[in-house]
């Protein structure tokens, strides 16, 4: 019971700070809408650009294209930063000492809040912008319950990746460049996982071990390419994704443990 209840308050506490955000969503869902629709049908149009007789047309099946990789991404995106700032809110407050005195081990309270927060913020996001490019582009997707499994994949490697940056943020503070840097090649990736980008097989390779680029892929299959996601191999296949997960998901607890334990041992868990 104390379980669930140090759980429930790490819960609430992330839906609180998310909603203390209301405004920058509400700012967030035009951008989010604008670039879509202007990056739209600039990809795959490399030989109209260079030639310089592009035809600005709102491709259907482009735009869908980009929604299968964008809104992933921005799932990701929120993940990781979100949990970033709260961690350098709550060092600078002085309060971080406080998850000490959870029942719940250190990372389930880095990562519960946030990731609650996360799905709901994204959600929102992901419906509104949804909503918005429909209203300008008539989308075809193949909605089914097989689009879970990526989506479940994807959130173990966004709980992974945060609790890697989350451990960087207690040890070093000041990482939001590294961290930036880092996302914005998720993004990329994830746009070259999609068959609208010819890509080097060198770059396709790399791509591969970024977390957001599997997912993509299977989720291309079955919303866009009617198939399902039992095939084992390839980019998008599942054991692929599973592995992607599993490796960020391990790397993230043992990298936050490690330099949690050495941030603490030197003192300076609440110093900045």
């Amino acid at each position: 019971m104390r379980f669930l209840t140090a759980l429930g308050n790490e819960v609430r506490k992330g839906l609180l700070f998310a909603w203390s955000e209301r405004l920058q969503i509400a700012l967030e869902l035009p951008f989010f809408t604008l670039f879509i629709l202007l990056l739209g049908p600039m990809l795959g149009a490399g030989h109209q650009i260079s030639a310089g007789h592009l035809h600005w047309t709102l491709d259907s099946h482009r735009i869908a294209l980009l929604l299968v990789a964008f809104l992933p991404a921005m799932f990701f995106y929120f993940q990781a930063v979100k949990l970033f700032w709260r961690l350098l809110a709550e060092i600078q407050a002085g309060t971080i000492e406080q998850v000490y005195l959870s029942p719940l081990p250190s990372w389930l309270v880095a990562a519960a809040g946030r990731l609650a927060a996360a799905i709901i913020e994204t959600v929102i996001l992901s419906a509104g912008t949804y909503g918005l490019v429909s209203a300008f582009v008539r989308l075809h997707f193949h909605w089914t319950a097989a689009a879970l499994v990526p989506m479940a994949f994807l959130m173990l490697s966004g709980i992974g990746y945060s609790l890697i940056i989350a451990g960087m943020t207690l040890a070093w503070r000041r990482i939001q460049l590294l961290q930036e840097t880092f996302l914005m090649l998720v993004m990329v990736f994830a746009v070259s996982a999609l068959p609208l980008l010819a890509v080097p097989g060198w770059f396709a390779g790399i791509g591969r071990l970024f977390p957001v680029t599997a997912d993509v892929a299977s989720l291309y299959g079955v919303m866009l390419g009617h198939r399902g996601v039992t095939a084992p191999w390839g980019t998008g296949g599942v054991v692929w994704v599973a592995v992607t997960a599993a490796a960020y998901l391990a790397a993230g607890l043992v990298v936050f443990r490690v330099l949690e334990r050495a941030t603490r041992a030197r003192g300076t868990l609440g110093a900045y």
